[in-house]
């Protein structure tokens, strides 16, 4: 009896000291830039009562009156340990800012160790490193500019259409508009003394700390561009923002393209993802390149080709969360899986008449941990355009949807060369994590890790995209061909993460090397951004 009364007075003494309970709940944030801190952790000091916050820096638990006059903890991987006393007038509106490590502790150097004790040559080379990284520089006082000049990667570059080619872009920032954002660059070629710009004006319907692409996003942009394209090069849809030697293996056949677009992008906290756009945009063939069809056994050459499309792209991520930082935008689920499907609605002018097409893509790109040895990025593709269409608008290896993860090009076939309605590639790349490099300190230092690729391809043209069956389409250019029995495979060994900047490999082509003018093998020197 006397037992009973204890235990009944003891729930009784808990429920009065606990029964009473305050929400507390906010954001957690980077004291530095103002952008949310994933996965952060909360707590009341020497407990185990808090939360962890979600992939937009958001928490909330319910503390008993009790502890509300405790501190707190907030706790983020790359930050220091922060410790603060909650409004206790308003706890549910918190605002938890921390200090990321490198602010507090001098920033992390490619080289190592503290940047006093590397030299003259060491620390140059560490700002020089940290420019490039960082890629936008502020035009004006850090504090208080409103544009950033850039982007860094892409000026200067070289490519054998250009030549040498200048690039210089302005891009506002949350202090002109925190809603209104502006971009755009200009570009020349010393080669082909041609001018290309793009200007972009995009409007966050989301307030954002500095920029447009903070997750998650929430955009209407309205694009106008005039550059190079290469329909075997780069994505209809991807930036022109290739590095250093661009245009690899388009050599003299790429073309000309304008275009103006205008389109909408959503992110959602869950991971799901969806983008529409219309474009319309004009294609001018440059070089050797000709947009050259057969009519009654005589040649004739268009000067141009035109396309509208509509699209719908969808992407999903299981876990998707980002260090944001300025400019940089690092994804920290880097294993989670990333699924994209799109579908393309669009015509292309013939002859004074419109002719319709619909391009379908499909693509899945994940990251395998493997343990200390490394980690393997795979990414696979399936493309499929439904009719007939020139070969600007057909499916080529390149033509890829790029992500956070490995995800390198196809280096050793030339742009053009194989010709496809169809087609499925598959992209896997080793990093080295532990292994041999990482145990030779200087290299360690250095951050050199062992790089190991595999690249396959394989398609089919049909019939109806097929000019010697179909003689009005545009005739393929001279060194292009169709896939044979055999799919397209090329593999890599080398070092990458070279000052975490750059990786040197060799390339080896294993199959159609009796293709005229194919490259065989090639050393390849590349970022690793």
């Amino acid at each position: 009896m006397i037992k009973a009364i204890v235990v009944a007075l003891t729930l009784l003494l808990q429920t009065l000291l606990y029964g009473q309970q305050t929400l507390y709940s906010g954001r957690v944030i980077d004291a530095l830039y103002g952008t949310p801190v994933p996965y952060a952790s909360v707590f009341v000091d020497n407990t185990q009562i808090g939360a962890v916050a979600d992939n937009v820096g958001e928490f909330s638990f319910q503390l008993p009156d009790s502890l509300r006059y405790r501190r707190l903890v907030g706790v983020g991987n790359g930050y220091s340990i922060a410790y603060f006393w909650p409004d206790q007038e308003d706890p549910s509106a918190l605002l938890i800012e921390l200090v990321p490590s490198e602010t507090a502790q001098g920033t992390v150097s490619p080289l190592g160790g503290p940047p006093q004790k590397q030299g003259a040559f060491g620390s140059f080379l560490n700002r020089a490193v940290q420019l490039v990284l960082n890629d936008w520089i502020p035009l004006g006082d850090p504090e208080t500019n409103r544009f950033d000049f850039g982007r860094i990667q892409t000026f200067p570059t070289y490519n054998p259409i250009e030549g040498v080619r200048l690039r210089a872009g302005v891009a506002s920032n949350s202090r002109l508009s925190p809603h209104l954002f502006l971009k755009g660059y200009v570009a020349y070629g010393i080669g082909d003394e041609q001018f290309k710009y793009r200007g972009e004006a995009t409007w966050s319907f989301d307030r954002r700390a500095y920029h447009e692409e903070e997750f998650p996003k929430n955009n209407l942009g309205l694009v106008y561009e005039n550059d190079l394209y290469s329909p075997g090069e780069m994505h209809p849809r991807s930036p022109n923002n290739l590095l250093l030697i661009t245009y690899r293996r388009s050599e003299n056949q790429t073309t000309y393209r304008n275009f103006l677009e205008i389109n909408y992008e959503r992110e959602y906290q869950n991971g799901f993802a969806q983008t529409a756009w219309a474009r319309r945009a004009r294609m001018v063939p440059q070089g050797i390149l000709l947009f050259e069809h057969r009519i009654d056994d005589r040649l004739y050459q268009d000067d141009a080709l035109y396309i509208s499309e509509l699209g719908m792209q969808l992407r999903f991520s299981a876990r998707e969360a980002y260090r944001q930082q300025k400019r940089k935008r690092r994804s920290i689920e880097m294993t989670s899986p990333v699924f994209f499907l799109s579908h393309t609605v669009g015509q292309y002018d013939y002859l004074d008449e419109e002719r319709p097409f619909h391009r379908s893509e499909f693509s899945v790109q994940k990251r395998f941990l493997l343990g200390t040895a490394g980690r393997l990025d795979a990414v696979g593709e399936l493309s499929k355009i439904w009719n007939t269409v020139p070969f600007p608008l057909l499916v080529y290896p390149n033509q890829r949807q790029r992500h956070h993860i490995e995800n390198n090009a196809f280096f050793l076939s030339r742009a053009l060369e194989f010709m496809a309605d169809e087609q499925v590639t598959l992209r896997t790349t080793f990093v080295g994590e532990e292994l041999l490099l990482a145990r030779v300190p200087l290299l360690d230092r250095l951050g050199f890790r062992e790089l190991l690729s595999v690249r396959v391809s394989y398609g089919r043209l049909s019939d109806k995209n097929d000019p010697e069956r179909t003689q009005e389409l545009y005739r393929f250019p001279d060194l292009s061909r169709r896939y044979g029995s055999d799919p397209y495979l090329e593999g890599t060994i080398g070092i990458t993460n070279i000052l975490g900047l750059l990786r040197v490999e060799y390339v080896h082509r294993f199959t159609y090397r009796d293709h005229p003018e194919a490259l065989l093998g090639k050393i390849r020197i590349d970022v690793t951004l």
